[in-house]
């Protein structure tokens, strides 16, 4: 598939190493991709570069393409390899530096006071600087464990981006039967009002609620227009570029009713990025005041993110009840479509009785969607609290 300039300009071309591909694209971001060309089969390159964005690519777009993921990968080439010592040393030089270049005024100087002050000031930000480096508790490992759970973050906020998006197109839906279902409102006034049976007021509401309709979807358009320039962008495409939303996956529902909240608790622990940038820093830790910080820390995130797991279940649950709910609903709405299309072919019921029924009926399929959109946001929530990215604070 040949890739147009207005598309997905980013993508690296194939075939070339993975050094040429950096020096070459560093100067383009648009263009730029993390791994060699060799990381991926050739057919999963060519899914990653076309204009289809599937949810299940989400996380390999977000590595290979997000500018800030990129930023970062470029920035920890030169951060690898210090250790908690050489991060402290940084301190420790800058505030040597101060103190070496640091002088006093003489008392009889025309602006003693002023420059005592700036002296004083330059000592106690040496002092400090001095002090951060005995309590500094970072290295490389612990600068990796920021930037990997900053991708993983945005690769939550991918996901929960498109599953909005779909949430606001299934929102359009019911929106438009709300203009249909008030365009008919409006044409019922004005032949009730032919027949002496309304008023000019009652016409004129009705046409209001015509328009109000008609703002609500222009202002929904935009929206889902914007949500999906917010989208494509996280992952790469150019602005305005033309990318197909793929459909969604559907929640599990035999992944959910086998959850184990007390097993899934145990590996959010172990998952948790805070928790083990906590870890690592009382590991690094240069002094009893700052061990005990950390270790305290780690007590309470602990805590939280028990807590935050198991808020996430019923939030799960909860989201569950409703989407099983609205199908219930949607089925009550299904066989009273089906009553209403027998009396229409019976010639028992008005045309605008059986648009109105209509109506009900595709906003209920609409809120199936939008309630299976937001059990769906609620698994990924809960999947990713367990996956490391439950709140520990």
């Amino acid at each position: 598939m040949t890739e147009g300039i207005a598309g997905r300009r980013k993508r690296g071309g194939a075939g070339f190493l993975a050094a040429a591909t950096f020096v070459t694209f560093l100067s383009f971001p648009a263009l730029a991709q993390q791994s060699p060309e060799f990381a991926y089969p050739a057919e999963k390159w060519a899914s990653l570069r076309d204009d289809q964005l599937e949810y299940s690519e989400i996380a390999d777009l977000v590595h290979e393409y997000n500018n800030t993921v990129l930023q970062n990968h470029i920035a920890w080439q030169d951060e690898r390899d210090k250790n908690k010592d050489d991060i402290a040393q940084d301190y420790y030089d800058t505030a040597d530096n101060i103190y070496s270049n640091l002088q006093y005024p003489d008392s009889d100087d025309s602006n003693y006071g002023s420059q005592m002050a700036a002296a004083l000031n330059s000592r106690l930000q040496a002092d400090q600087l001095m002090e951060r480096g005995d309590e500094s508790t970072e290295d490389s490992e612990t600068i990796k464990l920021g930037y990997d759970q900053t991708e993983a973050n945005l690769v939550k906020q991918a996901q929960k981006l498109m599953i909005e998006y779909w949430s606001q197109y299934y929102a359009l839906d019911s929106l438009r039967q709300r203009k249909i279902q008030a365009e008919n409102s409006y044409q019922s006034e004005q032949t009730r009002m032919s027949a002496g049976m309304s008023t000019q007021a009652k016409v004129l509401s009705a046409k209001e609620a015509v328009s109000s309709a008609e703002a609500s979807i222009l202002s929904a358009e935009s929206n889902l227009e914007k949500t999906k320039d917010s989208l494509i962008l996280m992952l790469g495409w150019s602005y305005g570029a033309e990318v197909t939303v793929g459909e969604l996956p559907d929640p599990d529902p035999a992944q959910i009713e086998s959850i184990d909240v007390e097993s899934d608790i145990q590996k959010a622990l172990g998952n948790n990025y805070s928790l083990k940038l906590t870890e690592k820093r009382l590991e690094n830790a240069r002094t009893e005041k700052v061990k005990n910080t950390q270790e305290q820390t780690g007590k309470n995130q602990r805590e939280a993110i028990a807590t935050n797991v198991k808020n996430s279940h019923a939030s799960l649950l909860l989201a569950r009840s409703n989407y099983e709910q609205a199908v219930q609903a949607c089925e009550l709405e299904k066989t009273s479509m089906d009553s209403a299309e027998r009396k229409l072919a019976a010639g028992t019921i008005t045309r605008n009785d059986y648009q109105n029924q209509q109506s009900s009926y595709v906003t209920a399929q609409a809120n199936v969607l939008t309630k299976k959109l937001a059990l769906l946001t609620a698994m990924t929530d809960y999947q990713w609290a367990v996956d490391g990215l439950a709140p520990a604070s």
